[in-house]
């Protein structure tokens, strides 16, 4: 084999899926900016970083597309796309709880307040044990069958930002706000840790019978056409609720602890699925 041939067998690092990845982790960082700068001019939540957050969930799906097309998976790329996705969907929602609910109860006591960093704190850690753990579960296993073990990391960020809308418009008083606020965020990143199958939203898109996927696909767009900000809302709570409420099911009809999921990471031992 000829000099030539040995450098072109060799792997080449192509930039595009890493840079894709980075405009993920620039959406992530402008959105804090604009939540604290909000904070800061005693604003409420600004929309703007809903759409910030949907553009970070874009680009963590079209650097894994455009790896795989231009054949440039590598374990530079996984590293910094879980860095990206940390800053994306775990340190920018959980400076969304923590500027929130300041903003919303300000006159919280000293107590109150430490409350607030505790659940934040708790959030963004929550976000980055799962990332880890799917990680090692990658790794050790390589194994995918189409669900994610937890609720992910994006789809909890949007959890949270959906609550900065909505809450606020359901004329809570303080004191419900303030225990409801972070009671929501509490168990926002339990479920990001616990042992419930979350499907792949491709699973959904390309599942079988092609006829419903279809029809499935058709449905959310047309939605989200309609309705825009809401539609998205809608499904991303139906996407939250409905496998905690059929992994309740599947364990009381098994006569299994209904609840046990969501201590699966203080004692049981990892499951079959990533």
């Amino acid at each position: 084999m000829s000099e030539s041939d040995i450098e072109t067998a060799e792997p080449r690092f192509n930039p595009v899926p890493s840079l894709i990845t980075l405009c993920n982790a620039s959406c992530g960082f402008a959105s804090i900016v604009y939540a604290v700068a909000s904070y800061a001019r005693g604003q409420p939540f600004p929309e703007t970083c809903i759409w910030l957050l949907l553009g970070a969930m874009v680009f963590d799906c079209l650097d894994g597309l455009a790896a795989r097309m231009l054949h440039a998976k590598s374990l530079h790329g996984a590293n910094l796309d879980s860095l990206a996705d940390a800053i994306s969907f775990g340190v920018a929602p959980a400076v969304t709880v923590f500027v929130f609910i300041r903003r919303n109860c300000p006159e919280a006591s000293t107590g109150g307040v430490l409350l607030i960093w505790a659940v934040s704190l708790f959030y963004l850690g929550c976000t980055l044990w799962r990332l880890a753990r799917y990680n090692t579960l990658l790794t050790v296993e390589n194994k995918n069958d189409g669900c994610f073990l937890g609720l992910p990391s994006p789809a909890a960020a949007s959890m949270i930002y959906s609550a900065g809308l909505l809450l606020p418009s359901l004329d809570f008083g303080p004191h419900l706000l303030f225990y409801f606020s972070l009671g929501y965020a509490f168990l926002t990143g339990l479920l990001m840790i616990s042992d419930i199958p979350y499907p792949h939203v491709r699973r959904c898109v390309s599942g079988e019978p092609r006829v419903l996927s279809f029809v499935f696909v058709c449905a959310v767009l047309g939605s989200v056409v309609m309705f825009g900000l809401t539609a998205m809302v809608i499904w991303a709570y139906i996407y939250f609720l409905v496998a905690p409420l059929a992994e309740l099911l599947v364990r009381k009809r098994a006569g299994r602890p209904a609840l046990a999921f969501l201590f699966f990471p203080f004692g049981r031992r990892h499951s079959r699925r990533t």
